[in-house]
């Protein structure tokens, strides 16, 4: 297994400020230890659950600055090795576009990948359009949100270099 010292992303990594054993790089990712993302998921307690799909589940958190994040836990199995995630996770890093979450940070061991992304605090797009008691989205909202998916989707398809065919979706 490969320690995070030995992996150097495009923006470099320098030791943590905060004395941890966490690494972050000059830009806005860090990399975080698998029992640091247990302890702000309160050991990925089943309650702490906000998302679930074919790639894992998706955990809230809370960092010690106070950030909210959500903690995406990849299924074992996916049959992405230790260095492609880390490509990955190098490339989604550089992503900035008003109409995704940003990366956060990731974790990455031998048995555990983990992304760790903002948290957006308005629910579900299934809880908007599908939630009981919820009113019906009129018309103008829903197009609202469908362009803004569109735009962000055009931004990793052609705007962003390098192209993004294939990416992490919760």
């Amino acid at each position: 297994m490969a320690s995070p010292e030995v992996y150097q992303p495009s923006n470099g990594p320098t030791a943590s400020p905060s004395g941890t054993s966490s690494y972050e790089c000059s830009g806005t990712t860090s990399w975080f230890t698998y029992d640091e993302l247990a302890a702000v998921t309160g050991g990925f307690a089943e309650e702490k659950v906000i998302g679930e799909g074919g790639f894992g589940k998706v955990y809230m958190g809370a960092l010690g600055d106070g950030r909210r994040v959500a903690v995406k836990q990849l299924k074992v199995g996916s049959g992405q090795g230790e260095k492609e995630f880390r490509a990955e996770v190098d490339t989604i890093s550089r992503v900035h576009h008003r109409h995704l979450v940003t990366l956060v940070g990731y974790s990455v061991t031998e048995h555990h990948h983990l992304l760790v992304y903002e948290f957006v605090s308005n629910k579900t797009l299934d809880h908007h359009l599908h939630g009981g008691g919820l009113p019906v989205m009129d018309w103008p909202k829903r197009m609202k949100i469908a362009i803004g998916s569109a735009r962000g989707l055009t931004y990793l398809h052609e705007d962003c270099t390098p192209h993004l065919f294939s990416f992490f979706l919760f």
